[in-house]
């Protein structure tokens, strides 16, 4: 079985949105990413969705400060 190490993938989302988004602070950007795991991850069952849900919060609270169009929603049920 494969263990996906979140660790790394949650740092890499960070370093992502920070250079995504220049007009944010990069320690903000952490802040929320960090913010966005801790309330996801204590109910998350499934670890291999996690990182993108992390990234998809955070790019959603990005929209005011960054002035940026906030994403689409692709999930389907």
């Amino acid at each position: 079985m494969f263990t996906i190490n979140v660790d790394h993938v949650v740092t890499n989302i960070a370093a992502d949105l920070c250079v995504r988004y220049p007009q944010v602070a990069c320690e903000r950007i952490r802040a929320m990413v960090a913010t966005a795991r801790e309330r996801m991850e204590a109910t998350n069952t499934h670890p291999e969705f996690l990182a993108p849900l992390i990234e998809h919060a955070v790019r959603i609270e990005l929209h005011d400060p960054a002035g940026a169009p906030v994403p689409p929603t692709s999930a389907t049920c």
